[in-house]
């Protein structure tokens, strides 16, 4: 089954993002699949405004394992099956906490066998002096430029000061294909949607 990998720094929106995506397909209730670094896998049933609840927080790293859901779409008069995995949001520091760290290197360890990453990108945080060296995103973007398929998400569209961003994401990661959305109202969803099912 191909997968989409959804990947980015602690709270750019990737959680929210999967499951109001999920809901923008038309899944009401999902079975999402935890996975930690250490092989346990344990399922669990939500409904979409459940599963927002529990799982989405402003607290970072509320994510620290694989969340996997299986979800399908219409593609022209078939429908297609297709796995998306929310990963823990990966950053520059070295973190305390055991957990979270081998969380970063589950979502590392995962990119390798992907069929497309999902970049999401915090708009409102993107400026004009916005360090690419230091930049773990800029890393993401350097890996999606030789893998199969890439795309960058730049979240949060719906603020007036992200979407004067967008430029600056753009000159940042030149040679990106970028898609404005806003995960948390499912704008630029439809574009997203088709991107999808071109790589599945």
């Amino acid at each position: 089954m191909r997968e989409c990998v959804i990947i980015g720094r602690p709270n750019s929106g990737k959680t929210l993002f999967a499951l109001n995506f999920a809901g923008y397909l038309g899944t009401k209730n999902i079975d999402v699949t935890f996975r930690t670094y250490d092989g346990l896998m344990t399922c669990r049933h939500f409904s979409i405004e459940e599963a927002k609840r529990e799982l989405c927080s402003n607290t970072l790293h509320k994510t620290c394992s694989l969340q996997s859901m299986l979800l399908n779409m219409k593609v022209g008069k078939a429908t297609v099956n297709f796995k998306l995995t929310d990963t823990c949001g990966v950053s520059e520091q070295i973190h305390a906490d055991e957990r979270i760290r081998k969380g970063m290197a589950q979502t590392i360890g995962l990119l390798r066998s992907v069929d497309l990453l999902l970049h999401v990108v915090d708009l409102s945080l993107i400026n004009k002096g916005f360090s690419k060296q230091s930049s773990i995103d800029y890393e993401f973007y350097n890996y999606g430029m030789i893998c199969k398929s890439y795309v960058l998400l730049g979240n949060k569209y719906d603020l007036s000061s992200a979407k004067n961003n967008l430029p600056h994401l753009a000159t940042a990661f030149p040679k990106a294909r970028i898609m404005p959305i806003s995960a948390l109202y499912s704008q630029g969803f439809r574009e997203v949607k088709a991107c999808v099912a071109r790589n599945i």
